[in-house]
Order: structure tokens, then C-alpha cells, then sequence
């Protein structure tokens, strides 16, 4: 049984027995029921009181999971049963409303709800902005995004990790790679310690540009802040270094992986096979695919393709049998 048919059980034993649950619990089984995408279940508990009155924490929750879910017009719907009722909103709930009409791109919107939210006397905090500046960013005004981080910081507020990352995504997205890299030296002069989503969102930039020394680069920072790459970096840099033909580069990473018990992927192998092929070098190719066998890697569809293509482009037509056959 699940945690939230198990809480409802609970529930429904404190109130045949006369026990009022107190608010903590009551906003516990609404929030275990979000989580499990009962949120329906969550607004009928919520509505109906069911014997403890709910407090600015209950309408959070479930303003939340509207907003998480997409449907803000609920969640605005819930927003105004709460002010009639006589609760009054916090920050916690003008953030999911901001949150919510963000992630539909409903950025104008968003916008109000701010202007709301400060005439309320209510002040924006990081998260706030972060949703905002993400938003910005999605909806391509990363002027006004970086417009925003500027105000923020004016208001005494520090950037955090996310914020940063989502900005240098934007400006990577309107071709401003300068910027993004730029931004990323902000945020080290900040003190702000960039995490490996935020080294992958450059990486990638760069190598998509074909920046692969930059890139390279960026690696090495990367572990000399401490910062262990993932199988994402492996990634974006085998696949940059396999469009520029650097193959000797790519077995030094594999080699490194392994030695870091980062295992390569489909994926990446993929990508290895694909480029091996395209520079017309099809054995090769095959020998990566055995190389891959032999790690326990299962090649798919995507792998044969490359190397039946490989011989089929080279006229080696006997391979491209037997590939097609093994």
C-alpha cells in the first residue's frame, strides 16, 4: 500500500474516533498526496476541511501541485477561495503562482502577479526572481532577464547556482556564447561555486561552436575546483571531439571513464561509431561496436545503422551483409 492511501487510512481512524488531527499532519497527507499526483483527492480534503482547518501551508501545498501539474487556472481559482476565506497568501505562495505561469509561458502574467505581490507588501526573494529570469529567459528576452539578475542584486539578493545556469543557457540560446562564459566567471567572483550542470551547459555551447580547446579548458577547471564530471561531460565532449575528428582525444576520455568507473553508454559509443563512419572509416567503427559488445554494452538500431551505412557509402557491400546478418 501506498504512503498515501496508508495516511488517508489514518485519517479517516482519527476522525471516526473523535481525534482532530492537528495541522501539521493534515498538511503532511496533503502534501504526500501532490507528490503522488492525487491532487483532486488533495483539493476535496482541503475544501471540505475534513474536521481541521487549513491553514496558509495547506493552500500552498496544493497551489503548488496545480502549478507543478500545469494548471494554474485551478491553482489561481484556489488562490482566490483562500483570500475569501480570510487566510492571506506569503511569499511561499505568490512564488508558485509566479512558478506556474513561467513554466506555461504566461510571462507577462507572471509579471502582475509580482507587482501584486510588492504592492501587497510582500517582497520577492531568489526563488522569485530565479522562476522570473527562467521564464525571461524560455520566452528569449535575455536583455531583460539579465536586466532582472541586476535588480536583484540590488535588492541585496544573492544569485544562486540555478540562476546563473538558467542565464547562461539563455545567452548560449541567443547566440551570446560570449556572455554565458563571461557570466560563469561572474559567478566564480561571486563565490558562487558553478556545479556540473552548470560546466555542462557551457561545455555544450562550446562544443556545439566548435570551441573544443575552450572546452577542454573548462574540463580542467572543472576538476581543479573539485568538480567530478559526469557521464553528461563525457558526453558533450566525445561528441565535440568526434565532430572535429580528434580520436585519440576520445580514447584518452574513455580510458578515463573507466578508470573512474564511469561507465560510456549507448550513447556515447553511438556517437563514436556515427562519426568513425561519416570519416569513412567503417572497420573501425566495427571494432568500437565489439569494443562495446565486450563491455556489455547493447549496441541498438542506431549503432548497426551507422556501420551498415559505413560500408553500404564505401561500396563494401560483403560487410554491409554480414553486419546486417550478425
Amino acid at each position: 500500500m501506498n504512503r498515501p492511501a496508508l495516511g488517508l487510512i489514518f485519517f479517516g481512524r482519527f476522525i471516526k474516533e473523535d481525534l482532530k488531527p492537528d495541522t501539521f499532519i493534515f498538511n503532511a497527507l496533503l502534501k504526500s498526496l501532490c507528490s503522488q499526483n492525487r491532487i483532486y483527492k488533495a483539493v476535496t480534503m482541503l475544501l471540505n476541511k475534513m474536521a481541521c482547518p487549513p491553514d496558509v501551508v495547506s493552500y500552498n501545498i496544493v497551489i503548488d501541485g496545480f502549478c507543478k501539474k500545469g494548471a494554474v487556472s485551478k491553482a489561481f481559482s484556489l488562490f482566490k477561495q483562500m483570500l475569501s476565506v480570510g487566510i492571506m497568501p506569503n511569499v511561499v505562495t505568490y512564488n508558485s503562482l509566479i512558478n506556474g505561469l513561467c513554466m506555461t509561458g504566461e510571462i507577462r502574467r507572471a509579471e502582475e502577479v509580482l507587482r501584486q505581490m510588492q504592492s501587497r507588501g510582500y517582497y520577492p526573494n531568489v526563488v522569485t526572481y530565479s522562476s522570473l529570469i527562467n521564464g525571461l529567459c524560455k520566452d528569449g528576452e535575455i536583455e531583460k532577464a539579465e536586466e532582472l539578475l541586476h535588480d536583484m542584486v540590488s535588492q541585496g539578493l544573492q544569485p544562486n547556482v540555478v540562476t546563473y545556469t538558467t542565464l547562461m543557457d539563455g545567452f548560449y540560446k541567443k547566440g551570446l556564447l560570449d556572455k554565458a562564459v563571461e557570466m560563469l566567471q561572474c559567478m566564480a567572483n561571486n563565490g558562487h561555486d558553478p556545479d556540473v550542470v552548470t560546466y555542462n551547459v557551457i561545455m555544450d555551447a562550446l562544443c556545439k561552436e566548435e570551441e573544443i580547446k575552450e572546452a577542454e579548458k573548462l574540463l580542467h577547471d572543472m576538476k581543479s575546483r573539485g568538480k567530478d564530471p559526469d557521464v553528461h561531460t563525457y558526453n558533450i565532449l566525445i561528441d565535440g571531439l568526434c565532430k572535429t575528428n580528434k580520436f585519440g582525444k576520445v580514447k584518452k576520455l574513455l580510458d578515463e571513464m573507466v578508470s573512474k568507473e564511469i561507465l560510456p553508454d549507448t550513447v556515447i559509443y553511438n556517437v563514436i561509431v556515427d562519426a568513425l563512419c561519416k570519416k569513412g572509416d567503417a572497420e573501425e567503427a566495427e571494432k568500437v561496436l565489439y569494443h562495446m559488445l565486450g563491455k556489455g554494452v547493447a549496441p541498438d538500431v542506431i549503432t548497426y545503422s551507422s556501420i551498415i551505412n559505413g560500408y553500404s557509402k564505401l561500396g563494401w557491400w560483403k560487410d554491409t551483409i554480414r553486419v546486417f546478418k550478425d
